[in-house]
This record gives structure tokens, C-alpha cells and sequence, in this order.
């Protein structure tokens, strides 16, 4: 007995004891984590979206759509033919149209949306108002007071209007994301606009 009592109070035996609470301690926790890892949630998938911008494998056919640049000869915007293969879908066909009028370059004309703008989205609303959302190019490039204002805003218009006369009435132009009062600081385009 007296040996048993010895093994009880020395260090080791407590140093062992300890070691040993320890050890079950950190393996009861291990396995605790380990099944709680395994409880997988199920997440519903998100919808699967329609292809409704070109539902074939085909590239639509070519057809010809009229962009509207500046003639300084003239001093006045003129519809320029161009070739684009235009989805059904006609946000993206807007998109498409819009962005080829920002691209557009021809010898002898002038593209009024100043250099560097980009296309950031295209929305369509159930009230037939295009939402057009232009990089900040848009307003920042602008040269020339109200009329370089008038010219460009006039050529956005009259593209779209020309591309879709019974699909939209109006046209918002957003800078970034977000309405602006004026465009270069002159042009009111707080509102949809419309001739």
C-alpha cells in the first residue's frame, strides 16, 4: 500500500495523470469538430438564368444599324451605317448598338462621345426607359460648352431611337452608376430624356 501511495503523490504520476486528462480532452474536442465539419448545409442553387441573348449556337445574322457621328464640315450629325449581328434580346442588342457608337471611328467624321468612355450596363424598364450607364469619361471629356453637350447627347438619342422606335420612349443617362444634373457642367440630364 505504502508503494501505491508513493506512485499517487510523486510528480510523475501527477505530471501523468495530467498528460493524460489532456490528451482526452483534446481528442474529445478533435471529434467534436470533426462532426460538426461533416453537417454540410445545402444551399440552394441559384436559378439557371435563360439564354436569351442568342439561344443558338449560331451568330445571328449581320444586319445594318445606323450610328449617328459628327460631320465638322457640316456641323451636323450624320447616320452612319454599320455592320453589327445584334442579339433578340433587346437589352443586348442595345448594349451592342451603344457600345459600337462609343467605338466608332470613321475618317472625315467625329465621334461626339469623348475618348475613353466605356458602356458600364444597359437596363430596359417595363416603361420603355433605356438606362444607359457611361463610364465618367462621358462627362469628364466634355469640350466645348452646351454644344459639344447637344451633339453628343443628340447622337446617343437619335441612335437609339433609330434602332428601336417602338421599344423605347425615353433614355436615362446614368455617369457611373448614378444620375447627374449636367452633363459637362451645362446639359440638364437629371431627367429621361426624349426629343
Amino acid at each position: 500500500m505504502d508503494i501505491i501511495r508513493k506512485i499517487i503523490h510523486s510528480r510523475l504520476f501527477i505530471l501523468w495523470v495530467i498528460t493524460l486528462v489532456v490528451i482526452v480532452i483534446l481528442l474529445a474536442i478533435t471529434l467534436l469538430l470533426i462532426s460538426n465539419s461533416k453537417k454540410t448545409v445545402v444551399v440552394d442553387a441559384p436559378p439557371v438564368l435563360p439564354h436569351t441573348a442568342n439561344t443558338t449556337k449560331e451568330l445571328p445574322p449581320s444586319i445594318q444599324v445606323k450610328l449617328f457621328l459628327y460631320d465638322p464640315t457640316l456641323s451636323e450629325l450624320i447616320a452612319v451605317y454599320v455592320d453589327l449581328r445584334l442579339y433578340p434580346d433587346p437589352t443586348e442588342r442595345l448594349k451592342q448598338i451603344i457600345t459600337a457608337l462609343v467605338n466608332e471611328t470613321r475618317p472625315n467624321y467625329r465621334n461626339p462621345i469623348p475618348g475613353g468612355t466605356k458602356l458600364n450596363e444597359v437596363y430596359i424598364d417595363n416603361q420603355m426607359t433605356a438606362y444607359l450607364d457611361f463610364s465618367h469619361h462621358l462627362a469628364d471629356g466634355q469640350i466645348g460648352g452646351t454644344t459639344a453637350e447637344v451633339i453628343t447627347v443628340t447622337s446617343i438619342l437619335n441612335t437609339v431611337f433609330e434602332a428601336f422606335p417602338d421599344k423605347i420612349r425615353h433614355v436615362q443617362i446614368l455617369i457611373d452608376g448614378e444620375e447627374v444634373e449636367k452633363l459637362g457642367g451645362h446639359l440638364d440630364i437629371s431627367n429621361p430624356l426624349r426629343f
